[in-house]
């Protein structure tokens, strides 16, 4: 047995429908606005299966001998006393049908604008997507420069940074170096103005010394020069008094005045 599709089964119940209300055989028209799907090798098929269905069926009805001449026309004219029936009750529907389908036609009309309206929105749209997507696309471009671009300053910035370091570090052992050799140069300059210090202390003290000895040298000459200013002054005062006295003794003598001139010269002595 053929696999049986939803498309299949549907179009083999709706032929039933079509032959009870319409009292003809279904076609695919038919079959196609019941069931609202366009399938028509299927609907073939399943009206083809349905047909000789309803063919083996009616022939066996009509090689029974068993079931009298009247009784089976009795019941085929029940039938489409029951078919007629069933027209009518289809007509009344049919017409309430055809009413709604009218009001669907006219909802179907107002859905068509709404959807040309909404296909037209839907063009704008897409044109706003497309320009949307070429200015996404640029900015995108955009994007992958600037990041490329921040990349490279990143990396820019990564040497930098790795520089000043370089440099802060340098900076740094420089900086030690230059306080390690102030600090060497201050306790040289230290050492060496304590040695200065200590020099001018010691010519100081020496020359201190040394101006003393004069000193005393000077003060012993000063001693020296009175002892023999005085013994000069005892000496002279001798020599005066034995001149005055050798000068006595001769005028006592010679009875004669010492000239001026001696006298002079004899001062002077």
């Amino acid at each position: 047995m053929p696999k049986l599709t939803d498309t299949y089964a549907r179009a083999y119940d709706c032929c039933d429908d079509v032959f009870t209300e319409l009292g003809r055989f279904p076609t695919i028209d038919l079959i196609r606005e019941r069931i609202g799907v366009n399938s028509p090798v299927t609907i073939k098929k399943a009206m083809n299966e349905w047909t000789q269905h309803f063919a083996e069926k009616h022939f066996d009805k009509l090689n029974r001998p068993d079931i009298p001449v009247a009784l089976n026309h009795a019941m085929e004219q029940a039938w489409k006393l029951a078919v007629v029936e069933a027209e009518k009750a289809y007509l009344q529907k049919e017409l309430g049908y055809q009413d709604i389908i009218a009001e669907n036609r006219v909802a179907m009309a107002g859905l068509e604008q709404e959807k040309a309206f909404l296909n037209q929105s839907l063009g704008q749209a897409r044109g706003k997507i497309a320009e949307s997507e070429q200015q996404i696309q640029v900015l995108r471009q955009q994007l992958d420069t600037q990041a490329e671009t921040l990349h490279q300053l990143a990396g820019q910035l990564t040497d930098a940074e790795k520089q000043l370091t370089d440099q802060q570090t340098l900076a740094q052992e420089q900086h030690q170096r230059w306080q390690l050799q102030q600090d060497q140069d201050q306790a040289w300059f230290a050492r060496r103005i304590s040695e200065e210090k200590q020099f001018a202390e010691d010519k100081h003290q020496d020359k201190l010394q040394r101006q003393s000895q004069q000193i005393a040298l000077l003060k012993e000459s000063e001693a020296s020069l009175r002892q023999t200013c005085t013994s000069l002054r005892q000496e002279l005062r001798r020599v005066e008094t034995a001149l005055a006295e050798c000068q006595k003794n001769t005028g006592q003598r010679f009875k004669f005045k010492p000239k001026v001139k001696a006298n002079k010269k004899g001062g002077q002595g």
